[in-house]
């Protein structure tokens, strides 16, 4: 997964359609939580022109790692979650075509509705980036 998100921010960079200036993979940063200072890493820093874009790569999401993920949104000027396109399916919005829906809705916290927050859903076994958008756009948030 690290990968296709590496081989599409070069393919963004060569056709400039975010003026990316530099793509730095593991980036060490201090993050700031409780009063207490930590290190982290972003999977992917993108220096772009005007903004600064963190990317974290899950493999295997649950609504408790993107919490812990979120500290990393306050460093950048945005934040990209990559997550596999079949992940976080309960929280997924749905066209319903007519039939209602059978169980309860789940939603994720009001942390997620941040304007900061994107997210690419990747398919690797086809290797491509299937849909990009903001948090609230793709997920069902408070």
């Amino acid at each position: 997964m690290h990968s296709l998100v590496f081989h599409e921010l070069q393919r963004q960079r060569i056709n400039k359609s975010p003026e990316i200036l530099s793509i730095i993979p593991e980036k060490t940063v201090l993050l700031e939580k409780k009063g207490a200072e930590r290190e982290g890493r972003f999977d992917f820093l993108v220096e772009a022109k005007g903004k600064t874009i963190g990317f974290e790569v899950l493999t295997r999401p649950s609504q408790g790692k993107l919490k812990q993920k979120l500290a990393y949104a306050n460093e950048v000027d945005e934040f990209v979650f990559a997550l596999p396109h079949d992940s976080m399916g309960l929280y997924r919005k749905t066209e319903l075509n007519g039939f209602k829906r059978i169980g309860r809705k789940k939603f994720l916290s009001k942390e997620f509705s941040n304007p900061k927050l994107k997210v690419w859903l990747l398919d690797c076994k086809n290797r491509a980036v299937l849909e990009k958008g903001f948090f609230p756009e793709i997920f069902s948030v408070k």
